[in-house]
């Protein structure tokens, strides 16, 4: 398991230094322009790969657990991005948003625990209007409304 985080660190921040090498040639305005939220998610990428490059340096060294249940919650997770990507213009960002986030709360929930169905179904529904109005308000950037279009003119 350790080899196993400890590559999928370094492919993280390689990855995340590829994506900030791309963002530069890209012209630059004052304010917020086309490469703000991608230099954002850059380091954003490079963090996380790095702190999981710590971690997984500092996790001694187990036997990896491998199962049918991993595979699964792939293939369902997979299956809803399809989902969201096809939800996505009929819907709208907001709307398909709080869909998928809700369901990938309940494929993520470890078994045995608990399905806290309100508390996903908040959250689900803050993260994609707080994502939402991000980009529509802040960035001035369009997201597909769907049937929302006609209350946000």
């Amino acid at each position: 398991m350790r080899l196993k985080d400890t590559a999928i660190a370094l492919v993280m921040t390689g990855a995340g230094l590829g994506y900030l090498g791309m963002i530069a040639g890209l012209p630059e305005r004052e304010g917020v322009d086309a490469t703000t939220v991608p230099t954002i998610l850059a380091w954003m990428m490079i963090g996380l790969g790095l702190t999981e490059l710590v971690g997984a340096l500092r996790k001694p060294a187990a036997p990896v657990a491998t199962g049918a249940g991993n595979m699964a919650t792939v293939a369902v997770t997979l299956v809803l991005i399809a989902g969201y990507i096809a939800a996505l213009r009929p819907l709208g960002f907001p709307i398909a948003t709080a869909i998928y986030l809700f369901l990938q709360f309940m494929v993520l929930t470890p078994q045995g625990t608990g399905r806290r169905l309100p508390l996903y179904a908040g959250l689900a529904v803050l993260a994609s209007g707080l994502i939402f109005a991000t980009f529509r308000y802040g960035f001035d950037l369009l997201l597909p409304a769907g049937p929302l279009t006609a209350m946000l003119n």
